[in-house]
């Protein structure tokens, strides 16, 4: 695969970097202003930490795409970097999602997500975490198109942290 493969990206991954990085700075101080409320269901803490968990995934994918990249060799390199950032958060997510489940009482949920929520939840956690391994994969492998799965990862990123967003800022005070 040509350097000229991942330089088509470059835009597109460092707006995605700044955004995403502005996504975790609100989130951060939205959970801190939340902070008594959300301590009150024993399972909302895992969902911020997931929340910010996927986002810094994304944040640190892009960032990794963002090295410079002047030979097939450099390209080699930042697709395993983006490999190990994208295998860890889903091993981390996965992790957090059981315990999600531990934690999680129904009598809780009654009043503040429906039962459909938890389904959600974690199917757009794994349409957020997976992507970006395939895209990976596909870049080890010279498929420049890994570069768009990739992005499809990220962008998936923001719909769930938007998602989980809502969850712990909005739906927790109804």
């Amino acid at each position: 695969m040509e350097p000229s493969a991942i330089g088509q990206w470059h835009d597109f991954f460092a707006a995605e970097v700044q955004a995403t990085a502005a996504l975790v700075g609100l989130l951060f101080v939205a959970l801190s202003l939340n902070v008594a409320q959300i301590l009150k269901f024993s399972w909302l803490p895992v969902r911020g930490a997931q929340t910010l968990l996927i986002l810094t995934g994304s944040l640190l994918e892009a960032s990794v795409l963002l090295a410079p990249s002047l030979n097939p060799a450099s390209l080699h390199a930042i697709a395993w970097a983006c490999l190990a950032v994208s295998v860890t958060t889903w091993i981390l997510s996965l992790l957090l999602i059981v315990s999600y489940f531990q934690r999680l009482n129904h009598h809780e949920t009654v009043h503040t997500i429906p039962g459909h929520g938890s389904v959600l939840y974690v199917v757009t956690c794994q349409v957020a975490a997976v992507p970006p391994i395939v895209g990976a994969l596909l870049a080890l492998v010279g498929n420049a198109t890994g570069y768009a799965w990739i992005a499809g990862g990220i962008l998936s990123t923001l719909v769930f942290a938007l998602y989980n967003s809502w969850v712990l800022l909005i739906e927790i005070l109804r």
